[in-house]
Order: structure tokens, then C-alpha cells, then sequence
């Protein structure tokens, strides 16, 4: 069956991870993905290339020189879809930017994410990962201004940025369909990075005091009795009353430990739910709360480590990894 990008042909410039990963994506659906490099290959040396370039033709172009550069103008004429994460007027300043190429190629979709955004006064700024996690407060910190913030190896900016860039691109080549012109997308990972931060970058501001209920100390991450953890319960939780059942804990309705909406106002009765519940998890392993809180219907899950969710066999029945 033909993938549903087949016909759809791509000049991925993309380096280190959101424009590799937004180029791989395309390809996994069928587009003919043309990668270009620098002399030497990728300018980031990782094993991860194999992965974000699966799928891809490469070539190798150094952009400095004219018989190079003129090849590069030559491809993306004839390209449906160009994917760059320069700074901003990188490809400009080749006389391969976004105004000059969509004037040569009309129906070109040209996707750059830069980032930071071609209004922002931090354009020019190289921003790999680091510095787009600095910059949108996505680190640890104990609030104390004299602690070293602790920062994440997950590239989330990168990620969020490469998908949401491949919506945009399907979305402008479904656009150009009916109106026969292409797209200008910019995606800024510093703009991408909130997506990813959901709830935390909401400010709710001269909002009355709140107290915590009892379903907060429900939901957490809890010691097993073998020594793993296991995470557990979160705001939406519809069977708990079916957990409670399952844990052999109805009894503990009599003292108000089940009692979702109580108040935790009381500083003794908080204490000691908290000593219960902590308590109440020790006495199974933590696969033994991941079944049973699963069969309950109920919300939890054993925290493994990466390694430990590769050796899993539903991670190698379904073929979740691969090795490459």
C-alpha cells in the first residue's frame, strides 16, 4: 500500500534534531526525503541519525560554494516541501530563504524551526536544546537562587517542534490542493516548547486560596514492598471506588481515608493518611499494584527504567524496539 505522503518530494536541511526528525517523519509516510549535509557528513555525529534519517537519499553540499549552492536552488525548485532549522536569515542570507524560494517555486511549503522566532529579539541566537530549555524554565529548581537549576536530556523542545511541524506541512500540502499555492510555516522551539508544558505555563492569576483534597495524597508515586515504585491515581481517576474494593481496603471508609473530596485541613488526619496510604502500598510489589490497579480499572503503572521497559514483552511482542 502506498504511503500517503508517496509523490510528495522533500529538501530536508535539517541538522542535529527537529528538522532530521520532521524529514524522518515525512519519509515514514511515503515522501521522497532528499538530505542534505555539509561536506563530512551530519554536523551532530550521534548514533540517533540512523534513526531520524532512516527512509532518506542523502547529498552532500557545501552551501559556501556556487556550483553547490546552485545545486541546493535547483532542488528545492523542484521540490514540493523544504524543512531547515537555521537561525533565522541563515537560508536568507544563501539566497535560499523562504520569500526568495516560494517566488522561484510557488507551490513550495517551506517549514523552518529556528529557536527562536524571526520576530524575537533573540532571532540570532544558536538554540539548541540547552538553551530553549533555560530560556521557557523547563528545569528543577528548589527555588533557592544559589542552587544549580537540574536540566532534562529529553529533547522535548526538538520533539514537540518536529511534530508539530509535520501537522503544519500536511495541513499547508492539503491547502495547496485546493488552492494551488504553497505555505511559508515557521515553528520557533521556544514557541514549541509550551505545548509540551500543558498546564504548568498556565498563571491563574487572583485566584481564591485552594485547600488540597484527600484525592492529592492518592496520587503520587508510591514504594512497593519490593523495593520498586509505583506511580498511581491523578485527577481524573473515575474507579477508584473500584480500586479500593480491589486493595481490600473498604473498611478504611469508616475513617474518611477513601473520601475523595475531604479536606485535607486537619494537619493530624493528614499525617496520618499519608502513613496509610505509603503504608497500604508496601504490602504488595509493585507489578502486583500495576495488575491489580489494572484489572480494577483504575489508573497506575510501574516505574521502570528505560532498560527495563526494552527488555518488556510487550515492548518486543509488538516490536515497540528494534534493533538498527
Amino acid at each position: 500500500m502506498a504511503g500517503a505522503l508517496q509523490g510528495i518530494r522533500v529538501i530536508d536541511f535539517g541538522h542535529y534534531i527537529a528538522g532530521p526528525l520532521a524529514g524522518m517523519l515525512l519519509a515514514d509516510q511515503g515522501a521522497d526525503v532528499i538530505k542534505v549535509d555539509p561536506p563530512g557528513g551530519p554536523r551532530w555525529q550521534v548514533p540517533g541519525n540512523a534513526t531520524w534519517n532512516r527512509g532518506k537519499r542523502s547529498i552532500l553540499l557545501d552551501l559556501k560554494q556556487a556550483d553547490d549552492l546552485a545545486t541546493a536552488r535547483s532542488l528545492i525548485e523542484t521540490a514540493d516541501v523544504v524543512v531547515e532549522n537555521f537561525r533565522t536569515g541563515v537560508m536568507d542570507r544563501l539566497g535560499l530563504g523562504p520569500q526568495a524560494m516560494t517566488e522561484a517555486n510557488p507551490r513550495l511549503v517551506y517549514c523552518s524551526l529556528p529557536g527562536f522566532a524571526s520576530d524575537d529579539p533573540r532571532s540570532g541566537v544558536p538554540a539548541y536544546e540547552g538553551i530553549i530549555d533555560a530560556a521557557t524554565a523547563t528545569y528543577r529548581s528548589s527555588g533557592n537562587k544559589n542552587t544549580r537549576p537540574v536540566y532534562t536530556a529529553i529533547p522535548i523542545a526538538s520533539t514537540y517542534g518536529a511534530f508539530q511541524a509535520v501537522v503544519a506541512i500536511v495541513m499547508a500540502l492539503i491547502a495547496r490542493e485546493r488552492d494551488a499555492v504553497g505555505q511559508r510555516i515557521e515553528i520557533p522551539l521556544f514557541n514549541s516548547m509550551f505545548q509540551s508544558i500543558g498546564r504548568f505555563g498556565v498563571r491563574v492569576h487572583n485566584a481564591p486560596p485552594r485547600v488540597p483534597t484527600l484525592q492529592e495524597l492518592w496520587g503520587g508515586i508510591f514504594q512497593c514492598k519490593d523495593g520498586q515504585w509505583v506511580r498511581f491515581g491523578g485527577p481524573g481517576n473515575q474507579n477508584f471506588r473500584q480500586f479500593v474494593e480491589a486493595a481490600g481496603v473498604p473498611c478504611w471508609d469508616n475513617e474518611g481515608l477513601t473520601d475523595f473530596e475531604r479536606p485535607l485541613d486537619d494537619a493530624e488526619f493528614t499525617a496520618q493518611a499519608q502513613r496509610r496510604i505509603q503504608e497500604l502500598f508496601l504490602t504488595r510489589t509493585a507489578q502486583e499494584w500495576e495488575d491489580l490497579i489494572a484489572e480494577a480499572g483504575s489508573e497506575g503503572a510501574v516505574c521502570r527504567t528505560s532498560a527495563e521497559w526494552f527488555d518488556h514483552p510487550h515492548a518486543q511482542e509488538a516490536q515497540m524496539v528494534v534493533q538498527v
